[in-house]
């Protein structure tokens, strides 16, 4: 087996990328290897005051969907504040990468499958400030360079009829679902990033084990 520790999936939700995380790590403990799931989507250290104004001005929206509580933020309603949460988040994500990810990796053995990380944290911004453009801008690319370049990273893709065939609650869960899988395929074009298109579920994870060599 490659000494392969870190692993990232990126993916637009409901394309199945938790299922196929946690049928990793069950694989992995047969092998008799530690292997868990690392969230690096939504650490807000720094970030947590500017946020908390926002609620305040109504910049982000409290709306409960199916008996769960979203927060949506509009930063599309000013420039200013979505420039300040993006490099606080930037910050943010950082320090959560080196406590969640890189700490645990150089004192432990664990094998770490990282569900939703850089490109997924971007998507969100384009969707928040509706800059289709932003992964031209330097935030985009300081956010880049928090992935290691010798992990393997994979996008799981469906398409979007199918997402919603098997999970239709996306669409009620998020009301700008249709803009984030138009953002996704944007950012699958742009990075080349390898792409696994999980109409079936078992070949995915059969494809997924031979890039990482389980």
């Amino acid at each position: 087996m490659k000494n392969i520790r870190f692993i990232y999936f990126a993916g637009v939700d409901g394309c199945g990328k938790s299922s196929v995380i946690d049928e990793l790590i069950t694989e992995y403990e047969r092998n008799g290897i530690k292997a868990r799931r690392v969230w690096l989507r939504f650490n807000y250290f720094i970030t947590k005051p500017v946020l908390l104004f926002c609620r305040i001005t109504g910049i982000t929206r409290r709306v409960r969907k199916n008996n769960k509580i979203y927060s949506i933020h509009d930063f599309h309603k000013s420039r200013l504040i979505a420039f300040i949460v993006q490099y606080l988040h930037l910050v943010d994500t950082f320090f959560a990468y080196i406590i969640k990810v890189w700490l645990p990796l150089k004192f432990t053995n664990d094998i770490i499958l990282c569900d939703k990380f850089v490109y997924d944290i971007l998507a969100d911004f384009m969707v928040e400030t509706r800059d289709l453009n932003l992964l031209d801008k330097r935030i985009a690319k300081l956010f880049l360079k928090l992935i290691p370049n010798d992990i393997p990273v994979i996008f799981v893709s469906v398409d979007k009829d199918e997402i919603i065939r098997r999970k239709p609650e996306v669409l009620i869960d998020d009301e700008d679902y249709d803009l984030k899988y138009k953002i996704y395929q944007l950012i699958m074009q742009k990075y080349r990033v390898r792409s696994i298109i999980n109409n079936n579920f078992n070949d995915t994870v059969s494809e997924i084990k031979k890039i990482i060599d389980i």
